[in-house]
C-alpha cells in the first residue's frame, strides 16, 4: 500500500509523543472503519514499528441537544480523517491543591478540555501476525470527575509493542456532564457508562480493520475505571462485548461507585440551583441547564460538603445499564462468567488523606497522637457510608477499635498507618478483595495480586508508601522510557507486569502465552478456600526468582467491612446520640454506681443489724 510521508519537527519532550528519538515519520496506510477512513502515525519504538491513531470519533459530540443524553454514533465522513493529534479531555478542573507539584499535576489534562470529547486512541504493533491480535481496552480512573486518555501515563505504545497486543483507550464523560440524572429520558443518567459501552461497540465493529480480534477483548482499568469495568461485568448490555477483565484497585461494590437515582436527582437539583436553573418542571430545568456554558460545570460540580472520597456525580442504578444494586447482583449470581485478574496496592488510602487536610501532610511524616486518633478518623469517615448520612458513633468506635495498633497503641506512626489502612480498605482494597471472593466462589478463574513496590521516582512523602495508582506507570511501561531514570530492577518489574497483563489478555492465564501449557506458572489461581495471591515488587531482579505468594490478603479486615459493619449499622440505625448517651449512663449506673450503692446498702444493713443485736442483748 501507499505510504503517506510526513515530516514532523519535534519541540516536545513528553513521553506521550511517539517521536521521541527521531524526527522523520510517516502516516499509516488509510484504515477503513464503519464511518470512514482514518490514518495515523507510524513510528519506531525500541526497534519495533507502531501505528498510533489518536482521536478517532466514536460518537457524535455530546453538546447542545445531546447534553445529558446517552451517546449517539457519529455521522460518517467522506474524506480520509487524520487521527494524529491527542484528543481534548472531557470537561474537568485541574488539580490545584498542590501547585507545581509533579505528583499531582501529572494527572491534570495535557490537552484542551471540551464537552466535545468522545474519542478513542488505538496503538497497533506491526508484526508478522497481522490478524486477530488480542485487544486490551483501557478505562481510566479519576473519581468519575477527572481523567483523560491523552495523559502521558496512559500511553499504550510500550504495552503494545513489547507484547504484540492492540491497545485501545476510550474517553468518556465525567462529572455532572457524564453522570447527571433526572427522572425522564432527557436526562437518563449513566451517560459516562454508555459512552464506554459505545466505545466497546466501536471495538466490536472496527478492530478487525486494525488487525485485532473482536472475540479476544480484555478490559483493564484502575480506580473508578476498575469500578466501571466491574459494572460492565454486571450489566446485561456489556457482557457480550469482552471476554476478560482486569480490575486495579476497585470493584463495583466500592462505596463510592454507585448511588440511587433519587440521590442523584437531589444532587442534580443542587447543581441546577447553582445555575439559577431550578424550575417547576424537570423539562424547564434541563432546558435552562443546556444553555449553561460547558466551562461552568466542572467548577460547580462539587455540590457536596464532604471529603475527597465522596464523589458527587457517579453511576446510578437505572434499571437499564444496571438492573439492581451490585451487592444484589452478586447475591443472585447475575454477573458475567469470565476470568478476572485484579488486585490492590499496599497503601491505597494515603493519597486521599493528604487531600482531606487535617493532620496529614505529604511533606512530613504526619504522626497521629493517641488523643488525636478518633478525631482524625472521624474526619475521614464523617459521612458514612455515603453523603449525606453522618457516621454512627457505634460504627466509628468499631472502626477505631479494628484499626488501633494494639501491639503498640502509643506509637503515633502506627496510629497514622491505621487510619490510612482503614480508608484504603473501605474504599478500594476490600471492594477488590470481595469481587475476587465472589468470582472464586463461583468457580471462575481468578488471579489476585498485591502491588508492593514504591517507585524510586515517587515524589510523594515516604510515609505514603505504595500509593493508589502507583502501578499504572509499570503497567504501561514508563520505566522503559530512557527519558526517565528508573533503576534496572524497575525496568524488569515493568516488563514482567506487562507480560502478566498481556498473557492474561491473550489466554486468560497471566503465566502462559498462546500455545503454552496452562497451570504451570508462578502465579497461582485465587481459590475460594486459599485466597492465593502474588506480591509484585522488585524481587523480580533475578530472572529465575519466583514471586512471593501469599494467602488470604486482608480477609479479616474485609470481613469487618462486609459483615460486621452493616450489621452494626442496622442494629443501631435508629438510635439517637441522646439515647446512646442514656444507655451508656445506664450501663455505668448498673455496673458501677448500682454496685457501689448495693455495697453501701449491705454495709448499712449489716451495721444496723449489729446495732440492733447489741441493743437487744441482756
Amino acid at each position: 500500500m501507499e505510504i503517506w510521508d510526513l515530516t514532523l519537527f519535534i519541540v516536545s519532550t513528553c513521553w506521550s509523543c511517539d517521536f521521541l528519538t527521531a524526527t522523520h515519520h510517516e502516516y499509516t496506510e488509510p484504515v477503513q472503519t464503519d464511518k470512514g477512513k482514518v490514518i495515523g502515525l507510524r513510528s519506531r519504538i525500541k526497534g519495533f514499528t507502531l501505528d498510533s491513531f489518536y482521536g478517532i470519533p466514536f460518537a457524535k459530540p455530546p453538546v447542545g441537544e445531546y447534553r445529558f443524553k446517552h451517546p449517539q454514533p457519529p455521522d460518517p465522513w467522506s474524506d480520509v480523517k487524520k487521527t494524529v493529534q491527542l484528543p481534548p479531555a472531557c470537561m474537568q478542573l485541574n488539580d490545584t491543591f498542590f501547585p507545581n507539584f509533579t505528583g499531582a499535576e501529572m494527572w491534570n489534562p495535557n490537552t484542551q478540555v471540551k464537552e466535545d470529547c468522545l474519542y478513542l486512541n488505538v496503538w497497533v504493533p506491526k508484526t508478522t501476525e497481522t490478524k486477530n491480535k488480542s485487544v486490551m481496552v483501557w478505562i481510566y480512573g479519576g473519581s468519575f470527575s477527572f481523567g483523560s486518555i491523552s495523559l502521558d501515563v496512559y500511553n499504550g505504545k510500550y504495552l503494545a509493542v513489547e507484547n504484540d497486543v492492540i491497545v485501545v483507550s476510550i474517553q468518556y464523560r465525567i462529572g455532572s456532564l457524564g453522570f447527571f440524572a433526572g427522572s425522564t429520558p432527557e436526562a437518563p443518567g449513566n451517560c459516562g457508562l454508555f459512552d464506554q459501552l459505545l466505545g466497546l461497540d466501536w471495538v466490536q465493529r472496527n478492530i478487525h480493520h486494525f488487525g485485532g480480534s473482536p472475540n479476544n477483548v480484555t478490559l483493564f482499568g484502575e480506580s473508578s475505571g476498575a469500578a466501571s469495568i466491574g459494572l460492565h461485568l454486571l450489566s446485561p448490555l456489556s457482557r457480550s462485548k469482552f471476554q476478560r477483565a482486569i480490575l486495579q484497585s476497585a470493584g463495583p461494590t466500592a462505596p463510592w461507585a454507585t448511588i440511587t437515582r433519587e440521590k442523584a436527582i437531589d444532587r442534580g437539583k443542587d447543581l441546577a440551583g447553582k445555575f439559577n436553573c431550578l424550575r417547576e418542571s424537570e423539562a424547564e430545568t434541563l432546558e435552562c441547564m443546556k444553555k449553561v456554558d460547558e466551562s461552568e460545570f466542572p467548577e460547580n460540580d462539587f455540590v457536596l460538603d464532604a471529603n475527597s472520597l465522596q464523589f458527587p456525580f457517579v453511576p446510578i442504578i437505572d434499571g437499564v445499564f444496571l438492573i439492581e444494586n451490585p451487592d444484589i447482583s452478586f447475591k443472585n449470581g447475575n454477573f458475567k462468567r469470565c476470568p478476572i485478574l485484579l488486585g490492590a496496592n499496599k497503601n491505597e488510602g494515603s493519597y486521599f488523606l493528604v487531600y482531606n487536610k487535617g493532620a496529614f501532610n505529604k511533606s512530613h511524616n504526619s504522626p497521629i497522637q493517641p488523643e488525636e486518633y478518633m478525631y482524625e478518623l472521624k474526619r475521614q469517615f464523617e459521612h458514612f457510608p455515603q453523603h449525606p448520612t453522618m457516621i454512627n458513633n457505634f460504627v466509628l468506635d468499631a472502626i477505631g477499635f479494628q484499626y488501633t495498633p494494639w501491639t503498640d497503641p502509643r506509637d503515633p506512626f502506627l496510629r497514622r498507618d491505621g487510619i490510612e489502612a482503614a480508608v484504603g480498605d473501605f474504599s478500594f482494597t476490600c471492594p477488590t478483595v470481595d469481587l475476587a471472593r465472589e468470582y472464586a466462589a463461583a468457580g471462575l478463574d481468578v488471579y489476585f495480586y498485591l502491588y508492593n513496590h514504591r517507585s524510586t521516582l515517587n515524589p510523594w512523602g515516604e510515609w505514603m508508601g505504595v500509593m493508589h495508582g502507583d502501578e499504572i506507570m509499570f503497567i504501561f511501561g514508563q520505566p522503559l522510557d530512557n527519558n526517565f531514570e528508573y533503576e534496572t530492577r524497575e525496568k524488569r518489574l515493568s516488563k514482567k507486569m506487562m507480560k502478566y497483563w498481556t498473557n492474561f489478555a491473550k489466554t486468560g492465564d497471566p503465566n502462559t502465552e498462546p500455545g503454552e501449557e496452562r497451570g504451570l506458572g508462578d502465579w497461582p489461581l485465587h481459590s475460594y478456600r486459599g485466597r492465593e495471591y502474588i506480591i509484585l515488587d522488585t524481587t523480580f531482579h533475578d530472572h529465575n526468582r519466583k514471586p512471593q505468594v501469599g494467602s488470604a490478603y486482608k480477609v479479616k479486615d474485609c470481613a469487618f467491612w462486609r459483615n460486621y459493619v452493616p450489621t452494626l449499622m442496622h442494629s443501631t440505625a435508629n438510635m439517637s446520640d441522646i439515647e446512646r448517651e442514656w444507655k451508656l449512663e445506664f450501663y455505668q449506673w448498673k455496673t458501677n454506681y448500682m454496685v457501689q450503692w448495693q455495697k453501701q446498702f449491705d454495709d448499712f444493713v449489716k451495721s444496723y443489724e449489729d446495732r440492733l443485736q447489741s441493743c437487744s442483748a441482756p
